[in-house]
């Protein structure tokens, strides 16, 4: 990471004012382990200055919080396993300085997503929301590698919640990863995949799930036989 290319960019972000930053403080203040964020952002690209200027104000709020910035191609080891492909901005959560938590987003986290962004955190390197045992050893029970990717409008509320409820699984399990997609910012996605309406949940690229879900729906859907490891 060439830290003198992204010196220029603002440590501030209008989607964080002193009001916001002070609750989302409250939340940091209960992590119980350092995150690193690493996202790969295109200079020339508007949208992945906004987030790099959005990042940097959000590390900014605690001590706990470390970022790394790359331009596409600086990292490809890192691009692969968040599963950039050619399309940007994405930002992974990584615990231990270099141990991917599986929980990623594609796009600013912005409206309310960013109830999901700052939830992340403290299901991947704080005390987590509560979860009943059997449905932990559920997610435990896992085999094979599942990806899953959530679609959604940042004014959604039901995307919120179904972003939280599958990072949360990932949060918990080595074998999944989950990443949050503005679908807004990304027509190409819309037209391959027909959306239509979100939140949209498809479970390694194929298997399709619609609509606000539960914690036992998505679960439930996760787990289904016959997937494609990939």
């Amino acid at each position: 990471m060439d830290e003198h290319k992204f010196a220029e960019i603002p440590s501030e972000s209008p989607l964080l004012n002193e009001a916001v930053k002070e609750q989302i403080a409250s939340v940091m203040a209960k992590l119980t382990q350092d995150v690193w964020l690493r996202a790969v952002v295109d200079c020339a690209d508007r949208k992945c200055m906004e987030l790099a200027a959005f990042l940097k104000a959000f590390a900014r709020i605690s001590p706990r919080l470390h970022l790394e910035l790359y331009e596409p191609g600086e990292a490809p080891a890192l691009e692969e396993e968040m599963e950039c492909g050619d399309l940007y901005p994405v930002t992974g959560l990584y615990l231990e300085g270099t141990k991917f938590s599986g929980i990623s987003f594609r796009g600013i986290p912005g409206g309310q997503e960013i109830n999901s962004f700052v939830i992340a955190f403290y299901n991947a390197a704080g005390p987590g929301q509560p979860l009943e045992e059997a449905v932990k050893d559920r997610i435990r029970a896992i085999q094979g590698k599942r990806s899953v990717q959530i679609f959604v409008s940042l004014a959604c509320h039901y995307c919120a919640e179904t972003v939280i409820l599958a990072q949360h699984i990932a949060a918990c399990s080595p074998q999944i990863k989950a990443q949050m997609t503005d679908a807004g910012l990304y027509p190409a996605l819309v037209e391959k995949y027909g959306l239509e309406r979100v939140p949209v949940i498809l479970l390694n690229g194929e298997h399709r799930l619609t609509g606000g879900k539960s914690m036992e729906e998505l679960l439930s859907f996760i787990e289904q036989d016959g997937i494609k490891n990939k």
